[in-house]
């Protein structure tokens, strides 16, 4: 069955639903799908530092709260 067969199939099968509860139900899941997800708002230069972050991460190009607190002590006399 191709993509547009089934659109018209389900159309079909919800046009001669009676139950308003599985009208509900279809209506919550139509509302996610048609949700867009946060990401893809973001600008691409957010998106790119991002990803760019979670490799340094992945890669362990990391410092650890300590060695912040440690180096601030240091540089501040904290």
């Amino acid at each position: 069955m191709d993509i547009q067969t089934l659109k018209l199939d389900l159309v079909s099968k919800i046009i001669n639903i009676e139950k308003p509860a599985i009208l509900i139900e279809i209506n919550k899941i139509l509302q996610k799908e048609s949700k867009t997800d946060w990401w893809d708002q973001l600008p691409v230069e957010v998106q790119d530092s991002i990803l760019e972050g979670i490799a340094d991460v992945q890669q362990g190009n990391v410092f650890t709260h300590e060695h912040i607190v440690q180096k601030a002590t240091q540089k501040y006399g904290l």
